[in-house]
């Protein structure tokens, strides 16, 4: 058998041996097997993963990223480097350079869970940088895939309370409230909007409905504007 392909099935047990060590949450050990397997087989993207995975099971961020990102120069179309990447930047709060992982995961496989999951934690990042037009952008992005999510109509109708869009804000609970008919913050957010707009009589009801459904959070609220 040529040394070559000798040194690959080498390179293959060492790697096989590292998820074994992964799986039984010895990291080092992970980390051990995987480098084994690179220093045979320097082309072997999916150890350069499985090292970075493990790394950053440990906290060694940096060192994680510059695996995936070494698995990136071996195959920049391969899904899985963008997603464990990106949720490394996550970890290190470098939300610029998540963002842009995540995006890639969106235009790489735009019809998988992987960009489910991408949407929503663009949508996570945009709302904690109160970037709430993107934010808003990126839940409706998510609704493509769960068209019936309550929470996910409610979380689009924060970002449009504070971008001033009342009108959108009651929309988005009402959607909420179609499908999840107890939902409280949904009746006290759009209790809110409506005070916006002057419905205090639309509000109040809303109000009470989200007391009656256990969201005692509106009580100071109802005796402001409630009689």
């Amino acid at each position: 058998m040529p040394a070559l392909l000798i040194a690959q099935h080498k390179a293959i047990h060492y790697k096989d041996s590292g998820i074994k060590h992964y799986r039984k949450k010895n990291y080092l050990g992970a980390i051990e097997q995987f480098t084994f397997a690179i220093e045979l087989d320097a082309k072997m993207a999916d150890a350069y993963i499985y090292r970075g995975i493990a790394k950053d099971a440990i906290d060694d961020f940096n060192g994680a990223i510059n695996d995936f990102s070494a698995a990136k120069k071996i195959d920049s179309n391969d899904v899985f480097v963008y997603v464990e990447r990106a949720k490394t930047y996550m970890n290190l709060k470098d939300y610029y350079a998540a963002e842009k992982d995540f995006l890639m995961v969106t235009q790489l496989s735009p019809n998988t869970r992987d960009a489910e999951e991408a949407w929503e934690s663009l949508a996570e990042i945009k709302y904690k940088q109160k970037t709430y037009r993107a934010a808003a952008n990126y839940f409706t992005r998510i609704l493509r895939f769960r068209p019936s999510d309550a929470e996910v109509f409610y979380s689009r109708g924060e970002c449009k309370f504070f971008l001033e869009d009342y009108q959108g804000v009651v929309k988005d609970c009402d959607k909420a409230l179609e499908n999840d008919a107890d939902n409280g913050k949904a009746f006290a957010l759009r209790a809110q909007a409506k005070i916006k707009l002057n419905d205090k009589e639309g509000a109040c009801k809303d109000l009470y409905k989200a007391k009656k459904s256990g969201y005692k959070a509106v009580i100071p609220i109802m005796k402001q504007f409630c009689k």
